[in-house]
């Protein structure tokens, strides 16, 4: 079965979102039929019309009003999606733009139950962020902060705006984030890299783990399972040494799910922990629950987050501490729930 790509394309009000997509369908291919599913707070339809006048070849604007995709939209965005799947003539590729204010934590989550069956492939959800944004970081409103958190493609938009500076900073703190974004760019006059609609190949990088030399190894980890049977988890982890420091980043499966209640008590209080500089860790604690957890010297931090493409943990030890990588996967197997 043929997957549709999917696209989300996520940003606060007037960051460029509409621009970006138009930009897409005046630049597509003729003989391919894409499909934009249009989240506007009001039910006026302009942006509809902004997109259908840049469209070339077959196209389909739909749209949903109201604030939110998965609040006030949530049973007409399943209905457009199934209806969507099930025509005879299937899209060659959808895009998603939910509102300015919408959230989309749970629009992932509703797509990911549409990928289970080989329908689509979501292909990457991509943050849009204006220049001004830049001059008050501290101060993000909490949906442009969520939209960023769930994202691992952030563009600057406008970008034609800014000066050097701003893009330089702009850099800087988008790689700082974490989870890792898959890819950083500039969106100048709407313009979208082929990179940031494209899936994610199988080098997944890490916001430690950036330099060129890095050694993958992957273990096999027994747990026990609820009926009480052993099963092997693979676990992917890229050990690191720089500035005479150990660090070490895993990736794991996207339906692997975490005890929040033991991972903050073990962060707290666990020896393994004695000698860690940094922590930081972003997994799955409930069926549609996320919580970011970091530690770094006495302090700790657990919020709730929207990222949803799987489940990362990062560790980086003080300077000439030694790491037992092994004692680490250990612990990662014990607060996996059973």
């Amino acid at each position: 079965m043929h997957s549709i790509p999917v696209n989300i394309i996520c940003g606060a009000l007037g960051s460029g979102k509409t621009t970006a997509i138009a930009n897409l369908l005046a630049n597509k291919p003729a003989d391919e039929a894409w499909v934009v599913i249009l989240n506007e707070f009001t039910d006026a339809g302009l942006d509809a019309l902004t997109l259908a006048s840049a469209a070339r070849g077959h196209f389909d604007v739909r749209m949903i009003p109201g604030g939110c995709l998965c609040c006030t939209g949530e049973e007409d965005f399943r209905q457009q999606l199934s209806s969507l799947l099930t025509q005879q003539a299937l899209p060659a590729r959808i895009l998603i733009e939910p509102s300015g204010i919408g959230h989309p934590g749970s629009i992932i989550e509703e797509l990911r139950l549409f990928e289970r069956s080989g329908a689509i492939k979501l292909c990457s959800v991509i943050a849009l962020i204006e220049p001004k944004r830049m001059e008050g970081l501290c101060e993000l409103p909490f949906i442009v902060r969520d939209q960023i958190d769930a994202a691992d493609v952030v563009l600057l938009s406008k970008s034609e705006l800014a000066n050097e500076a701003t893009k330089i900073q702009f850099e800087q703190w988008v790689n700082n984030l974490f989870p890792a974004k898959r890819f950083v760019g500039l969106s100048e006059r709407g313009m979208l890299s082929s990179v940031a609609l494209s899936p994610p190949n199988a080098d997944v990088s890490f916001s430690f783990l950036r330099a060129e030399q890095r050694h993958p190894h992957v273990h096999e980890i027994t747990v026990k399972s609820r009926n009480g049977s052993l099963n092997g988890v693979a676990i992917t982890s890229r050990a690191h040494r720089y500035l005479d420091r150990d660090a070490c980043g895993w990736v794991l499966p996207v339906g692997m799910m975490f005890d929040l209640k033991k991972l903050q008590q073990d962060i707290a209080s666990h020896q393994l922990f004695g000698k860690v500089e940094r922590f930081k860790a972003a997994l799955r604690t409930g069926i549609d629950r996320w919580h970011l957890l970091q530690r770094w010297g006495n302090q700790f931090e657990s919020r709730e987050i929207t990222w949803r493409n799987d489940s990362r943990v990062e560790v980086q030890m003080q300077e000439n501490a030694t790491a037992n990588w092994d004692k680490w996967d250990e612990w990662i197997a014990s607060i996996m729930e059973r």
